[in-house]
């Protein structure tokens, strides 16, 4: 079976797989979040955002579109950021006393070679593109989202890539990745963003 089979096949699995997931949050819900996302994007490409701070409002709206297994607890959601200095100061200041979901947010800096466990969100900022295959390897076997900002993070493995392209921040989703990371993602969330495999 081609790749393009099997990335057809895969999200179509997770896609039906999220629609059970995410069945209980009303439709108006979903559609409303979907809007809270492309906003963002469409700020930055208005001038009206610098593009870390459009890419941390995006991050906090990304995580009502992912389900973590239920052994990831129901505590605070911790994002961990390497290498995004001022994506992380920005995500700081829009998660401050605004919990998704009932659920606090709390941002913290990481070495590259930090540990993954208890982490819900991995963000790898384009200064660590060198060692962004190694933080990869490390994050298989947990389930935390992988999100970076640089060419190819997908198709390395990565889960979720914001990438620059024409003055836009666009979306590239690896469900392979994502899979493997035992988290599901919505089918709203894949039918706005390019597939990717790889990794």
């Amino acid at each position: 079976m081609g790749d393009a089979m099997k990335n057809q096949e895969t999200s179509r699995r997770i896609s039906l797989t999220s629609r059970n997931t995410f069945g209980k949050l009303p439709w108006a819900g979903i559609c409303i979040l979907t809007l809270l996302m492309t906003s963002a994007i469409g700020a930055f490409a208005q001038g009206q955002m610098e593009e870390h701070e459009a890419k941390a409002a995006f991050v906090l709206r990304l995580v009502n579109f992912i389900q973590w297994p239920a052994e990831s607890g129901q505590g605070p959601l911790i994002i961990g950021t390497v290498g995004a200095d001022e994506t992380s100061v920005a995500l700081q200041r829009l998660a401050a006393g605004k919990p998704v979901n009932g659920r606090e947010i709390v941002i913290r800096r990481l070495a590259a070679d930090a540990d993954l466990k208890g982490y819900h969100v991995l963000f790898i900022g384009a200064s660590e593109a060198k060692n962004t295959a190694a933080i990869l390897d490390r994050a298989r076997g947990v389930s935390v989202l992988t999100i970076g900002e640089t060419d190819g993070f997908g198709q390395h493995g990565g889960i979720v890539n914001l990438s620059l392209s024409d003055g836009r921040i666009r979306l590239e989703v690896n469900p392979h990745a994502a899979e493997r990371a035992h988290l599901q993602l919505s089918s709203r969330l894949l039918s706005l963003a390019t597939l990717v495999n790889g990794g």
